[in-house]
């Protein structure tokens, strides 16, 4: 009888734990995706003024400005890479809407020779050792905070690697999502525009339906929105110094920009020492060259936004530190604004996990719009400036001191020392 008792226990105990144990989920179904085979990207740049949106000053803006006029160019960066061999010679075209005025792009690429380096830790060089300081500033505000500038003196650092190590460990680099756009080396079969055999000026408009087609990847069709057009160029409507040395940004609002960066660099001589200043709207120590001469995946503009190193899209200005231009002879601002980008793929993804995405092509397309100039005063004041005073006699004009002009501006703002 014991025996009978203590097994109808069990028997409900075990049936307790049955009912109050965890029921096992069904694994989720995992989606198989294959693909793209194809990869097209389609870099947009608005660039007015003396725009420093490669990490130099245009030359080409520079004349603009002083031959008057917007100065407003477009410009495109076509790169499509496919996982396909081509029938016979590779060939491919951008078929854009007639209202880019342009006519059909060819997507061609001609391997070219390795560019030597200008330098190497090992090599032997003649160039003369940099000298001098660089003295970086950051945020907006009329005066620099306590803590700045930080200084680099190049003249302590014998070593060409050391210095390098010094200058890239004080700029504080941007971390940047990694990106990797279509490039002859990652992919079997690959076009661009411009190339070698076709480049010509954008004047018109991106809106309306796209195809791209040749013998090597999926014919792609994309369409983009008024709203997906080039950026608007960046209206400045202020840049005047004040009594203390502090200069006002101002622009009007920009279509579009989810972030926005401001920069000035420039050069000048102090107690006989070259001297370059650098200088970053960023609210954080940054170095400006790691974030405005290329683009940013939305990724990269809201985590700069969130560490305040990108001011609010919406943003409409900025004020320079007095300290900024109290210690160069001239400077050149930029103001770059970032889109972010679009993208389209095809065929649609299936809403059911269990069918397979077999991509045939994804599109990505990245914006930014960017404009510059001499900080303080328009092109018109700096080379009136240059031009010397002709009611000086003739006689008195060769005893005139030589200035920090525009040329030499040029030349210490092109680059680090």
């Amino acid at each position: 009888m014991r025996s009978v008792k203590r097994l109808s226990v069990l028997c409900v105990m075990a049936g307790v734990g049955v009912a109050l144990g965890p029921v096992e989920a069904a694994a989720p179904v995992k989606q198989v995706v294959t693909g793209p085979v194809a990869r097209y990207w389609v870099d947009t740049a608005t660039t007015s003024g003396m725009s420093l949106g490669g990490g130099k000053p245009s030359m080409s803006s520079i004349m603009g400005m002083m031959g008057g006029g917007d100065n407003v160019h477009h410009s495109l960066y076509l790169r499509l890479g496919s996982s396909q061999a081509a029938s016979g010679a590779a060939a491919a075209d951008h078929l854009p809407p007639a209202g880019l005025g342009s006519g059909n792009l060819p997507l061609r690429y001609t391997p070219g020779t390795p560019v030597k380096r200008d330098y190497a830790p090992g090599e032997t060089t003649d160039h003369e050792t940099p000298k001098g300081k660089i003295l970086i500033f950051w945020g907006c505000g009329a005066h620099a905070p306590a803590g700045q500038p930080l200084v680099i003196d190049l003249a302590k650092i014998a070593d060409p690697a050391q210095r390098q190590t010094m200058a890239l460990s004080m700029f504080k680099p941007i971390a940047l999502d990694a990106v990797h756009p279509p490039s002859p080396t990652t992919t079997k079969t690959y076009g661009e525009w411009p190339n070698s055999q076709s480049a010509k000026d954008i004047k018109g408009s991106l809106a309306g339906a796209h195809t791209v087609k040749g013998n090597y990847s999926p014919q792609i069709d994309f369409t983009l929105s008024q709203a997906q057009d080039f950026m608007d160029p960046i209206d400045v409507t202020g840049n005047a110094t004040d009594a203390t040395g502090a200069t006002r940004l101002t622009w009007t609002a920009i279509p579009g920009a989810k972030g926005i960066v401001a920069t000035a660099m420039g050069g000048g001589q102090q107690n006989g020492e070259t001297v370059m200043v650098m200088w970053t709207s960023a609210q954080v120590q940054t170095g400006w060259m790691g974030m405005a001469p290329d683009y940013l995946t939305p990724n990269d503009i809201d985590r700069l936004l969130g560490n305040k190193a990108l001011l609010p899209g919406e943003t409409t200005t900025c004020t320079v530190p007095a300290e900024v231009g109290q210690n160069v002879q001239g400077a050149i601002y930029g103001i770059t604004a970032y889109g972010g980008e679009a993208n389209f793929s095809y065929p649609p993804r299936p809403a059911d996990p269990k069918t397979p995405w077999n991509i045939a092509w994804e599109t990505k397309v990245r914006y930014k719009t960017s404009t510059g100039g001499m900080l303080g005063q328009d092109m018109a004041g700096m080379m009136g400036s240059n031009q010397g005073d002709d009611s000086m006699p003739a006689g008195d004009k060769k005893k005139k001191k030589k200035g920090f002009g525009l040329g030499d501006m040029l030349k210490a703002g092109a680059g680090i020392p």
